[in-house]
């Protein structure tokens, strides 16, 4: 499987209008917190531990189902490029039906799978909002930042969408600029379709 790595190219020109922007994901990523604040894990204590060790961050975007062999293989990439730092990795995943944070790779790799195979089918809309949440995330800490696409998006992209998008990659460009580095590796399948084309070349910055 051929995997791509996608890094938005910063703008001299509305720079003010994306620290508004990164002002506002801020407070979607509080509120995100305050939603899972009060969700009690097993894994809570080990979690926080990372969190205060970790060099590093991961974020899995699970945007729709990914069935079979092909999750499984998307799984062992991303896992594998984790690789020899996971004890020291934040493990994010963004998604729609599991926990955000992870304790353990192997809780990651779980809840991976739980998400390629438990989404819901949500409008393109809702998908893209978790990647704004995810920008949110990245102005809590400098770490460097590997964020993975996966699934489909439920297309097409109406204007407002491909507005927020360029917001949100030009967040992510802001903040490695100004924070640390921030690299996007897609996984959406299928790779020729029009919408998740589309919106990747958002993120190669074109």
């Amino acid at each position: 499987m051929s995997e791509e790595n996608f890094l938005p190219k910063p703008k001299r020109s509305g720079w003010l209008i994306i620290y508004v922007a990164l002002g506002s994901l801020a407070v979607i990523a509080l509120v995100l917190a305050l939603l899972y604040r009060d969700v009690k894990k097993p894994g809570d204590v080990l979690q926080k531990e990372r969190h205060k060790n970790a060099v590093a961050v991961s974020y899995a975007v699970v945007f729709s189902r990914v069935e079979g062999p092909v999750a499984d293989s998307i799984i062992d990439s991303i896992i594998a490029d984790v690789g020899a730092d996971s004890l020291r990795t934040d493990l994010v995943i963004g998604s729609t039906v599991t926990d955000p944070w992870c304790a353990s790779i192997d809780e990651y790799r779980r809840m991976m799978k739980k998400a390629m195979t438990e989404a819901s089918d949500i409008p393109i809309g809702k998908q893209t909002m978790i990647m704004s949440m995810i920008a949110g995330l990245l102005t809590k800490n400098e770490l460097p930042a590997r964020i993975y696409l996966v699934g489909k998006l439920k297309g097409p992209m109406n204007d407002a969408i491909i507005q927020r998008t360029k917001e949100t990659a030009a967040a992510f460009a802001l903040r490695e600029h100004a924070m640390g580095p921030v690299s996007v590796t897609s996984y959406l399948r299928p790779a020729s379709d029009s919408t998740n084309v589309a919106y990747e070349r958002i993120f190669k910055g074109f």
